[in-house]
């Protein structure tokens, strides 16, 4: 697999480089990442934008944007840059005038300032998220008890996985807690027989995954091909010796220990793309429109928010979130934005809506009337404040 963390370093970053590579091996290795993973750029001129990438800049006195090219490209993609500059001097003179801008790290270069840089390095990336959501979609009649023994192995293994015939309460309306809870997944395990795209329901699984950008493992049963409409896909082939028996399908039809771990490794990897490209995705649109609607200024902040002047000139932090937001995620992005010292008229939580329940939906909208943070729609951009404005009116400053 090709997959890679990339971090990349920019100005003067020799004399930190050392111990900041050994201590963020050490906390990787805590996560359970291979060190083969972990790729330390210093050439910037052509990172991969498929995979997830934070830039760290070390100031130093009199840096200019003509000795760093590559910013310019980097900013252009909303790719997070980290500017650290030493404590108690101004950003002005340390950072080059495209990285103003960005609220700096005061970097002393003591343990407790290597372990703070190393802590939103990993946060940018991905890594340090607590929720490991999954969703197994699949054909009954063909994997039913392969479904079961993959949610079993990957509930065990640490992760909230959702399976139709489990996860399902009576009583409810059972697509709309599907589409609802794929919505909150990293990542679908597709488990990709014979008759899978026969179905009109798999078959719509498969869509909604590909129109909201989450990141789909095919597991191939002996002789499928590829899908190629599957824009966000990792493909795994099973050949018969994957399964324990002549069965690949039916009730009798069970994976091997060792083929059950190979998809327990490619989740795990295909994860963490997942949830950078789903955060990407939210943030290029986000910054995209904010632009066509004349804001004055829009940047992404180390701390995962964007930064954004309105029209008007008030100051709003917009903190992209991924999956369903609830109240407890509300209070930790306050608490966030108040610990980095920033000061926003308002703080906007972006989601994206698609698939997530109407009446969940509507609680959000309850929340919006009595917490200091807002929700907003990425694709709709209809839920500003309590009342009928819209993401225009918002940034633009014209009242709806």
């Amino acid at each position: 697999m090709t997959f890679k963390y990339q971090i990349g370093l920019a100005g003067h970053f020799n004399a930190h480089r050392p111990k900041l590579e050994t201590l963020l091996f050490a906390r990787t290795d805590e996560l359970g990442i291979e060190r083969a993973q972990i790729v330390i750029l210093d050439d910037l001129s052509k990172p991969d934008l498929k995979s997830p990438l934070v830039v760290v800049f070390f100031g130093y006195g009199g840096a200019q944007d003509s000795d760093n090219a590559a910013l310019t490209s980097l900013l252009t993609h909303s790719l997070v840059v980290l500017p650290c500059v030493n404590a108690g001097a101004a950003a002005t003179f340390e950072l080059p005038p495209s990285l103003r801008h960005i609220n700096a790290l005061n970097f002393d270069g003591t343990d407790a300032s290597f372990a703070r840089l190393v802590s939103l390095v990993l946060e940018n990336l991905r890594l340090l998220r607590a929720e490991r959501r999954l969703f197994i979609s699949y054909r009954r009649a063909e994997a039913q008890s392969i479904a079961i023994q993959l949610y079993e192995r990957l509930d065990a293994a640490g992760f909230d996985v959702f399976l139709d015939t489990r996860s399902v309460p009576y009583g409810t309306d059972f697509q709309g807690i599907l589409w609802h809870r794929m919505a909150d997944s990293d990542v679908v395990v597709l488990l990709d027989t014979p008759g899978f795209r026969a179905s009109r329901w798999t078959r719509e699984e498969l869509a909604r995954a590909n129109a909201t950008n989450i990141q789909i493992l095919h597991l191939l049963w002996p002789s499928i091909v590829p899908d190629s409409s599957s824009a966000f896909s990792e493909f795994l082939s099973l050949a018969t010796a994957d399964f324990r028996t002549a069965a690949t399908l039916g009730e009798d039809a069970r994976l091997t220990d060792s083929k059950v771990q190979d998809i327990l490794v490619h989740v795990e990897s295909l994860r963490a793309r997942a949830l950078a490209a789903r955060h990407r995705s939210l943030v290029d649109n986000f910054c995209d429109r904010a632009r066509d609607e004349k804001a004055r200024s829009v940047a992404v902040q180390p701390q995962r928010f964007i930064a954004v002047e309105l029209a008007n000139g008030d100051p709003v932090a917009v903190v992209p979130t991924i999956g369903v937001p609830t109240a407890h995620l509300y209070h930790e992005i306050e608490r966030a934005v108040q610990r980095a010292g920033i000061k926003a008229k308002e703080i906007w939580l972006l989601y994206d809506e698609r698939g997530i329940l109407e009446s969940w939906i509507e609680h959000l909208g309850w929340l919006d009337e009595h917490l200091p943070v807002v929700s907003v729609q990425v694709t709709k951009s209809s839920k500003y404040r309590a009342g009928p404005g819209n993401l225009h009116s918002a940034i633009s400053g014209v009242s709806a």
